[in-house]
């Protein structure tokens, strides 16, 4: 369930990039693999609301209903769980004392591999019309080692087992430019990808999701809207850990953009309801 939690949150991120007051309404299907683990597959649906520099994403699955709220100039995010009534309030982790480091900081590791999959996203020049909507391929690739996927809370020896596995991703990504909304998804789709938020979402779950961070960054360079994303995950590498992923075979992953619209946000729809328990990370 955790690592599920963590997946639907950090698409909650992907699909919450936007500036001016826009509404995407995206379903998500994962399948094989690691999905295996939660009954065989997921089917998330996301509605993602945006006002300014604020975006409230509300994430349902059966038996389950989880919300984000992501303030980018505060630099937080707030994970509503209705069914527990509880708001947990997620910031940069204060860097180790002696590092020097500043909060949020991308390690030059991760940053490498952010620019290694910007630099492996191509336009195919293959184009198609999905709804109504001009849609032009880009083709990327990606891999992470699993020790990657918890960041510093996982314990040394469970990283230790982990760290000779590699997660590879590959896929395409079927980019809109006009569409209502675009202009707009792109101007926060840059900078959201700058303030590395992606790293606060892995903090409130304790889980990262392998690789989306850098999805994300590489999406902010097509300029574009992402309408439909399909991404393959493999696993490699030794041990029983390894064994038992690539047992599981290949997860696939589809996330479709079904509806947008440029309606006006309300501002109450970014608060935390007065009656829920508030937990600060």
């Amino acid at each position: 369930m955790k690592r599920s939690l963590a997946t639907l949150i950090v698409f909650a991120l992907c699909t919450a990039l936007v500036r001016a007051d826009v509404t995407l309404v995206q379903t998500t299907t994962v399948e094989g693999g690691l999905a295996a683990m939660s009954g065989g597959s997921m089917s998330p649906k996301t509605t993602t609301r945006i006002k300014g520099k604020k975006s409230r994403t509300d994430i349902d699955v059966p038996n389950m209903n989880v919300v984000t709220i992501t303030d980018l100039a505060a630099k937080q995010v707030t994970i509503l769980r209705p069914d527990q009534k509880t708001a947990t309030v997620v910031t940069p982790e204060v860097p180790t004392a002696g590092t020097g480091a500043p909060a949020g900081t991308v390690s030059p590791a991760v940053a490498e591999a952010a620019n290694a999959i910007a630099s492996s996203i191509k336009a195919t020049g293959k184009s198609q019309t999905i709804d109504g909507i001009k849609c032009d391929e880009y083709t990327f690739a990606t891999s992470v080692n699993l020790s990657e996927m918890t960041g510093s809370r996982m314990p040394p020896e469970a990283a230790a087992v982990m760290q000779d596995v590699k997660l590879n991703m590959e896929g395409s990504m079927w980019i809109a430019k006009d569409v209502p909304g675009a202009a707009e998804f792109i101007a926060f789709q840059k900078a959201a990808a700058a303030s590395d938020m992606s790293s606060i979402i892995a903090g409130a779950t304790g889980v990262r999701v392998p690789g989306m961070d850098r999805v994300m960054k590489a999406i902010a360079g097509t300029d574009g809207m992402a309408y439909l994303t399909e991404m393959t995950v493999t696993a490699e590498g030794t041990g029983q850990v390894a064994d038992m992923m690539r047992s599981m075979g290949p997860m696939k992953i589809t996330t479709r953009t079904t509806s947008v619209n440029t309606d006006s946000v309300a501002d109450d729809i970014f608060t935390v309801p007065a009656d829920y328990k508030v937990i600060k990370q």
